[in-house]
C-alpha cells in the first residue's frame, strides 16, 4: 500500500498520469533493441559484401611455386623381378617285375612275390652309384651311370651298346680293369658283377640252365662254380649258374650323383608300380619373363633366387631366354588346380646356380627371381626421372633451386636408371647431394 502511493506520487511529480508511466518504459526498451539489431545486421552485411577489386583478388590463382626433390648419392641397380619354379627335369623310375635267382641257391628257390623289404632313401636324398636304394623280395635296386636305357637282362654271351656301357661303369667304379670294355658279356664281366654285388652286401644274381648229367656231386665247388642238383630219377645234373645283371635291379641315370624325387612305397607294400623316381639331372629353375622385358635380359646376367618359404637366397645367373610361349601351348606348364594353363604369354627363362648345384631344399618351390639388368660400380649422383628434360639442343638438363629461391640450369649426362632414379654427371656448374631440383610445378 505504501509502495503504490509512492509510485503515484512519482508519476504525479513527472507530470504524467499514473497509468502512462509503464507504457513509456516499454517503448524506450523496444527502441533500444531495434537499434541493436540494425547494428548487428550492418556488421554481417559488411562481411559478405565485397568490392569488385576485392572479389578479383580473392579468386586469382596463387603465385607460381615449384615442387622439388633432393639430389642423392647411391649405387643404382636396374632390376627385373619375376617368378620361377623348380622342376625335376627329366626323371627315371624303377619298377621291378621279377626276382632274380641267387648264386648258390637251388633253381626255383627264389621268391615269387614282389614285396618291398627295405627302403633306404627318401625324397631329396643324393643318389650315388652302386648303393642300394630300395630292396624288394631281398633284392636291391641301385643306380648306375648310363645313357642307353636298360631294356633287357644282361647275361653272358650278349653284346651291344648296353653291355659296353655297363662294362665302362664297372671299370669306373673300380670293379674291373680297362681291358674289360669289349662290348661282350664274357667271363671277366661276370667276375666283375660278383665283385659289384658282394660290395653291396647281396647275393650275386645268376642265370640257370641245365647242362646235363655229371655223375658226380659238386657240393664242395667254389661259390662261382656250377651248382649240382639231383633229378627225380636220382641222377645228378649240373645247373650252370652264371652271374648276370637283372633289368629289374638297375636304374640308369646319365650323370651321378642324382636326386631322389619320390619314394611312393613303404616296407611291406606289394610292388604294383614304380618303387622310386630319380631326377636324371639336377633340379631345373625356369622363370616366366614378361615379353616387354626381353631386350633387357641377356645370358650371364646376375640373378638372386629367394625362397619366401624357407628364407634361403642363392646367387645365380641367366642361362638362356626361350621363345615366346602362349597360354595353352603344347608343353606349357600349368598352374591351375584343374591342369589348365593360366596367365599371359611369357618367355621361358632358364637359370642355373652361380656355383655348384641347387640346394635340395628348393625342390618343387615357387621362388622370386631378381635379375640385375644394369648397375653402377660405385655410388653416383642420382635424381628423380621427372627432374630431367631436353631442350632444343637435345641436351639433358635439370633445374637447381637455391635456398633463396633462385634457379639455375645444369646440363647433365644421364646414365643408369633404376627405381625411378637416374644417374647423372654434371657437365656445367656444380651438383651436390642434398641440392634441390625441380620435379614439377
Amino acid at each position: 500500500m505504501v509502495v503504490q502511493e509512492r509510485q503515484a506520487v512519482a508519476a504525479e511529480g513527472e507530470g504524467l498520469p499514473r497509468d502512462q508511466a509503464p507504457r513509456r518504459r516499454r517503448f524506450v526498451l523496444a527502441v533500444a533493441v531495434g537499434a541493436g539489431l540494425v547494428s548487428a545486421g550492418g556488421l554481417v552485411g559488411a562481411h559478405f559484401v565485397r568490392s569488385p577489386a576485392q572479389a578479383a583478388a580473392d579468386t586469382s590463382p596463387p603465385p607460381p611455386s615449384v615442387i622439388t626433390a633432393s639430389v642423392v648419392r647411391q649405387v643404382l641397380a636396374s632390376t627385373i623381378v619375376l617368378r620361377g619354379t623348380f622342376g625335376d627335369g627329366r626323371t627315371v623310375t624303377a619298377q621291378p617285375t621279377s626276382v632274380a635267382a641267387e648264386q648258390g641257391q637251388p633253381s626255383g628257390a627264389g621268391a615269387s612275390a614282389l614285396v618291398v623289404t627295405g627302403v633306404f632313401v627318401r625324397a631329396g636324398d643324393e643318389v650315388r652309384a652302386a648303393r642300394p636304394l630300395i630292396e624288394y623280395s631281398g633284392r636291391p635296386v641301385f643306380a648306375l651311370p648310363g645313357q642307353v636305357p636298360m631294356y633287357r637282362d644282361l647275361v653272358p654271351g650278349l653284346s651291344g651298346k648296353d653291355v659296353y656301357q655297363f662294362q665302362r661303369s664297372l671299370v669306373a667304379l673300380g670293379f674291373a680293369s680297362s681291358g674289360l670294355v669289349t662290348g661282350t658279356f664274357d667271363a671277366a664281366t661276370g667276375r666283375a658283377v660278383q665283385r659289384l654285388y658282394r660290395a653291396m652286401g647281396y647275393a650275386v644274381p645268376v642265370t640257370a640252365a641245365v647242362s646235363g648229367d655229371t655223375g658226380a656231386a659238386t657240393a664242395s665247388a667254389p661259390a662261382d662254380a656250377p651248382v649240382t642238383e639231383r633229378s627225380s630219377s636220382g641222377a645228378q645234373s649240373a645247373v650252370v649258374q652264371e652271374p648276370m645283371l637283372p633289368m629289374s635291379e638297375v636304374v640308369l641315370v646319365p650323370a651321378l650323383p642324382a636326386r631322389v624325387v619320390s619314394v611312393p612305397v613303404a616296407v611291406g607294400d606289394t610292388v604294383k608300380g614304380p618303387v622310386i623316381t630319380l631326377a636324371r639331372g639336377g633340379m631345373q629353375l625356369q622363370g616366366r619373363l614378361d615379353p616387354s622385358d626381353a631386350d633387357l635380359v641377356k645370358h650371364g646376367m646376375a640373378v638372386s633366387v629367394l625362397s619366401e618359404t624357407t628364407g634361403m637366397q642363392v646367387a645365380a645367373v641367366v642361362d638362356s631366354v626361350g621363345t615366346l610361349t602362349a597360354p595353352g601351348q603344347k608343353g606349357q606348364d600349368t598352374d591351375a588346380a584343374d591342369g589348365s594353363a593360366t596367365g599371359g604369354a611369357y618367355l621361358p627363362l632358364s637359370v642355373h646356380p652361380k656355383s655348384g648345384s641347387w640346394p635340395t631344399r628348393f625342390a618343387g618351390q615357387n621362388v622370386r627371381l631378381t635379375i640385375t639388368a644394369a648397375s653402377t660400380d660405385t655410388a653416383v649422383l642420382a635424381v628423380p626421372e621427372a627432374a630431367l628434360s631436353s631442350g632444343a639442343d637435345t641436351r639433358t638438363r635439370l633445374t637447381v633451386v637455391a635456398a633463396s629461391g633462385a634457379q639455375r640450369i645444369v646440363i647433365v649426362r644421364a646414365g643408369v636408371s633404376a627405381g625411378g632414379l637416374v644417374a647423372v654427371v654434371p657437365l656445367n656448374g656444380s651438383l651436390q647431394p642434398g641440392d634441390k631440383v625441380v620435379v614439377g610445378q
